[in-house]
């Protein structure tokens, strides 16, 4: 599941993500976030991974798709979670985008809002 949750007066846009991100959760979240990216222009993202538990094969591609097709309008991304595959899959986007991305664990959220907020 794919939830945008807000934007902060920062364009800090916090979105949570929970159990297996189907294509279905991500198409229906599409819309929303690219109508934000035309009226915003650069946005910070604050990624909650909260009982994340993968991706379908499908639903990974499309993010790659769309996150290299707009990455140019991506800021600072702090990726919160606790599981070390979240903190791999954070460091090999790394090598495909553009925008400072950084992995926290749950315990080290609030440095990863003051972070993204900087």
């Amino acid at each position: 599941m794919l939830k945008i949750e807000n934007l902060n007066e920062n364009k800090v846009l916090t979105i949570t993500v929970s159990g297996i991100l189907t294509m279905e959760d991500y198409i229906s979240m599409l819309p929303e976030l690219e109508d934000l990216l035309k009226k915003q222009g650069v946005i910070r993202f604050y990624i909650r991974l909260e009982y994340f538990e993968g991706f379908e094969l499908e639903a990974l591609w499309e993010d790659i798709k769309f996150d290299y097709a707009h990455q140019r309008q991506y800021g600072k991304t702090a990726i919160v979670g606790s599981k070390k595959w979240e903190e791999l899959g954070t460091r090999f986007s790394n090598l495909f985008l553009d925008a400072e991305t950084k992995f926290f664990y749950e315990e080290h959220a609030k440095d990863a809002w003051d972070w993204v907020n900087r």
